[in-house]
Parts: structure tokens; C-alpha cells; sequence
């Protein structure tokens, strides 16, 4: 008739009559198992990144690319500035690295260098411009350590002394653009902060360079 009856139910364990397995001992669950831990994934760490750390939606996109990328990150992260962090391993370095066709795991083993590089900015030793330009893609390209390439590229920063005289010459040299910046020209102050760069060979501070100009012409 189409239709589907009920013969009998079964309403408890007993009724199923279940029996022990004789040869599966009974199983003990340890103390271990507080330790079993599902790894951290990728959408809960980058919303760790951004109240942690205090990072922006995008660079914590950025740093949690992989996981790799992410240790990478912490580790610097570990050391400096989280911002400083971030802004170095998210923007800096892999957009260097992407360029390249390169991994942040070919580079896993110089995480010192590279967070000596940084160092040596925060320290005012090296130019941001000179880092970025010079350095870090010398060692990604050449494998070198940061002080060796910046003793062969000779990227010291120059001294207070040193950038006094360029400023002197600058202004000396390119009267027109005093002129000008007497005169209110936008311009004409950035033209002498080239002009000063490009006879530190890159290596003064372009702020300082930018407060100094200022003084000598509104002297």
C-alpha cells in the first residue's frame, strides 16, 4: 500500500544489548590531551595582529600571507616597533622580494641581518633612502651582510660637519634657486636638498638637510 510502519522501538542502551570488545583494552585519556591545540589559523591571527599590534587591516592581510611571512614579521616585531616592523617586512621587504620572484623562506636564515639593517636606521646610521635603495636589495641580490655593503658603497652618514659644508656649497653654487626661495617658490628649497643629497652622495638625512638649508637662508 505504499506506506511504512513502526514494528518495535528502541528507547535506551539497553535495548541495543551492546557488549565490551574483549581485546580493546579501556582507553585512559591522558594529561596530553590539554596540549592538543588546533594551530593558529590564518584569519584568527591577522585579527590577533590588528589588536595586538595595532596594525591596519591591509598590512595585517599582508603579513599573514603565509605563515612563514607571519613568523617572520613576529620575530622582527620581537625587536622593534611593531609599525617599524611592519612597515620594513610588509612593504620593504616583500615588495623586494615579489620583484624578484623570491620567497621570505629563501631568506629565513638572515633574519639578523636584517633586522640589523633596521637597526642601523633607528640608530640614525644609515639613511631610510640608502636602506631601502641600496642596501636591502644589495643583499637580496648579492647576499651580502649589511656592513659590507655599505663600507664597498661607501654609505656611512655623513657627519654634521660634513653636511654643514654641502649646505654652504649648495647655496653658493646655485644662486638662482636662493632667489627663488627668497622669492616664495616652493621649488626652490627641495632643488637645494637635492643638491646637498646628491653631494653627500645620498648619505645625509634629507630632514636634516631641509632644517638646515632653512636656517642658512632665513639667517
Amino acid at each position: 500500500r505504499g506506506i511504512t510502519v513502526s514494528m518495535r522501538s528502541k528507547e535506551s542502551e539497553a535495548d541495543y544489548r551492546y557488549f565490551r570488545e574483549a581485546d580493546l583494552p579501556p582507553l585512559e585519556v591522558a594529561d596530553w590531551k590539554e596540549t592538543i591545540e588546533i594551530p593558529e589559523l590564518p584569519d584568527a591571527r591577522r585579527e590577533r595582529f590588528v589588536a595586538e599590534y595595532g596594525l591596519d587591516s591591509e598590512a595585517a592581510s599582508k603579513l599573514t600571507s603565509t605563515k612563514a611571512v607571519a613568523d617572520f614579521f613576529e620575530a622582527v616585531a620581537e625587536e622593534f616597533d611593531p609599525d617599524v616592523a611592519a612597515t620594513w617586512v610588509a612593504d620593504n621587504l616583500l615588495g623586494e622580494l615579489n620583484y624578484r620572484d623570491m620567497l621570505i623562506t629563501d631568506i629565513e636564515g638572515r633574519l639578523d641581518e636584517f633586522s640589523h639593517l633596521i637597526e642601523l636606521v633607528e640608530n640614525d646610521e644609515l639613511t631610510v633612502k640608502n636602506a631601502e635603495e641600496v642596501v636591502l636589495r644589495s643583499m637580496l641580490d648579492d647576499g651580502d651582510d649589511p656592513e659590507t655593503i655599505i663600507d664597498r658603497e661607501g654609505l656611512g652618514k655623513a657627519d654634521d660637519d660634513a653636511i654643514a659644508d654641502f649646505v654652504t656649497e649648495a647655496i653658493e653654487e646655485n644662486p638662482d634657486a636662493v632667489d627663488d626661495y627668497h622669492s616664495g617658490e616652493d621649488g626652490a628649497l627641495n632643488f637645494l636638498v637635492g643638491q646637498v643629497m646628491q653631494k653627500s652622495g645620498g648619505s645625509a638625512d634629507p630632514g636634516s638637510v631641509n632644517q638646515l638649508l632653512r636656517e642658512e637662508l632665513d639667517s
